[in-house]
């Protein structure tokens, strides 16, 4: 079958390909470079469609079914990870969340389990295709080569600004069933001045900054999640924050925990992301990476050498990922392109326990909102069942990392919150507040004022390790606390 006269017959517009969903179905747009064209036909369809449900992963669009008013026609489902524009909807319970972590997420499809729900339609965005006629997902790929194997229908956007990487990122127009070409819409500069005009005027000088550091491409993918973050915090995620006084200590200590020759994993966050700028892998020497997400500052180290991969057990030499984006700059996204040295895979193979575990010193570091003083770790919710993210693949790593010979689990958080008011080390997790990793799997918690080591620990060890850690202001309470939970009055 000659593939290019294929391409052309799939090519289509995005009113064609929006007609491909019908009322009942179940349509995936997974995480990373959201699709944007063909949901925004998608959405012109809503007095024609009743219950399409719309599986997301924090999704960086601000679709129009995130608005009140739409649900009779869209059904939002947010998978491991809601990500800040879908929260408001989420807190209004308008919104179903689906809390399973990136390595079983497929299991239950796979397995035919009770209940399972096919996906009928897949929505993703891909590179025009080589000579061959192979497609690359561009910086990201999480679960989208495994949902276009799964898909009854698989709609793509054609964009020319993604990049090629090697590993397992790519995927033929045989397997696609239409293709619309569809680059990024680039704002104008009046657009991009109207959204930031919405931001508190206090926000908006860092905003207008954040901006001008983007290629036109990536204005259009950033510009509805300007109004959803604050400035210093989407910097980071960006890869263009400075790290903090709080940001210098935490990477302090964790780097003792960090030798040469180990592989790491570090979460998406902005405790975590911001540890590289930091110093953390200061005078480090041959560390592997295998990791979900790359924080900013890391594609630097590759180049500079410090991350050679020279000792790893798996993919020897090279840099794994799933996901590049968001935190990869234009210019680290200019080095990344066809370089033989990154690698990027899907998230049921990155996160896949058995996958982690099989690197020797592997050391994976991820984030928490709190950390009680039996050991429970919170990555996901505030009191009141307030969901601010999702599992992700933080229990993942966890897992993998304890399982490897040698490996290490560290969990990085401040030991302060709101401007130092309240304390992330808390007696016991609140009513409300999710369990990401259970106690049986803390390992070390690492925040601004030192390390906590657990593994092995009884209670009462482990409450004398955790308050150690947690801010002098809240000790003394911490304590008093510590006293009636584990102690006989």
């Amino acid at each position: 079958m000659d593939w290019k006269e294929e391409y052309k017959r799939k090519l289509v517009s995005a009113e064609e390909a929006a007609r491909m969903v019908k009322s009942g179905e179940r349509v995936v747009i997974p995480i990373g470079q959201s699709a944007d064209v063909i949901p925004r036909a998608l959405a012109a369809r809503r007095d024609d469609l009743r219950n399409v449900e719309v599986l997301h992963g924090a999704p960086n669009v601000m679709y129009d079914w995130f608005q009140p008013g739409w649900e009779e026609s869209f059904l939002v489902n947010l998978a491991q990870y809601t990500g800040a524009i879908p929260r408001g909807m989420m807190l209004e319970r308008r919104s179903d969340f689906t809390p399973v972590t990136f390595a079983l997420e497929l299991k239950d499809l796979d397995e035919r389990r009770p209940g399972m729900i096919e996906p009928d339609v897949l929505i993703t965005v891909v590179s025009p295709p080589d000579e061959h006629g192979f497609c690359s997902f561009g910086h990201c790929m999480w679960q989208k080569k495994e949902y276009v194997k799964r898909a009854k229908k698989v709609l793509a956007e054609q964009n020319s600004y993604l990049i090629r990487t090697y590993g397992d990122n790519f995927v033929h127009v045989l397997e696609l069933d239409c293709i619309v070409e569809a680059d990024p819409i680039v704002p104008s500069p009046e657009e991009m001045e109207a959204v930031i005009a919405q931001a508190p005027p206090q926000n908006q000088e860092k905003l207008r900054w954040i901006v001008q550091q983007q290629t036109p491409d990536r204005i259009s993918s950033i510009k509805d999640a300007l109004l959803f973050f604050q400035p210093d915090e989407l910097a980071v995620l960006l890869g263009l924050g400075e790290a903090t006084e709080v940001h210098y200590a935490i990477a302090g200590y964790l780097s003792e925990l960090i030798k040469d020759g180990d592989t790491v994993q570090i979460g998406y966050g902005t405790t975590s992301n911001s540890l590289v700028t930091a110093g953390l892998f200061d005078n480090k020497h041959d560390l592997g990476l295998h990791t979900e997400v790359c924080p900013g500052g890391l594609f630097d180290l590759v180049k500079e050498g410090v991350f050679t991969g020279k000792y790893k057990t798996l993919h020897q030499g090279k840099a794994i990922a799933t996901s590049f984006w968001p935190a990869a700059r234009p210019l680290d996204l200019e080095y990344i392109d066809g370089n033989p040295l990154f690698e990027l895979y899907g998230s049921n193979y990155t996160n896949n326990i058995k996958t982690i575990a099989a690197h020797d010193n592997m050391v994976a570091v991820n984030n928490a909102m709190f950390v009680d003083l039996t050991g429970q770790i919170g990555s996901e919710t505030t009191m009141g069942f307030r969901l601010q993210n999702g599992p992700g693949g933080q229990l993942d790593f966890t897992i993998g990392a304890l399982c490897s010979r040698g490996g290490r689990s560290v969990t990085v958080l401040p030991s302060r919150a709101l401007g130092g008011a309240v304390s992330r080390i808390v007696p016991l997790m609140e009513e409300g507040v999710m369990v990401t990793v259970p106690r049986t799997y803390a390992d070390f918690i690492v925040t601004d004022q030192g390390i906590a080591s657990l593994l092995g620990k009884s209670q009462r060890r482990r409450a004398e390790e955790i308050i150690a850690i947690a801010h002098p202001d809240f000790r003394a309470e911490l304590r008093k606390e510590a006293q009636k939970l584990f102690y006989p009055e």
